[in-house]
């Protein structure tokens, strides 16, 4: 009776996080920047709340994913 919302609360972040992401690469110039940039920041937030869950030997992919994510960022709002 309570996994069901907590898997649809996972699956709407999901959803949120994903779209957000991929608008942030395709919209061009300083807004996809700021998607990324907000995309990252939830992601942050979502891995400091699970940190202590995740495999030790999985913590570096995730922290390379956000890094990446946060150049990319940095590009679009440079370039604009």
């Amino acid at each position: 009776m309570f996994g069901v919302p907590r898997r649809l609360l996972i699956l709407l972040a999901m959803l949120t996080v994903g779209g957000l992401f991929v608008a942030g690469l395709f919209v061009h110039g300083r807004l996809g920047g700021a998607l990324l940039l907000v995309t990252d920041t939830i992601l942050i937030v979502l891995t400091q709340t699970v940190w202590h869950e995740v495999n030790p030997r999985r913590r570096p992919v995730r922290v390379l994913i956000i890094a990446t994510i946060a150049v990319v960022a940095v590009v679009k709002l440079i370039l604009g």
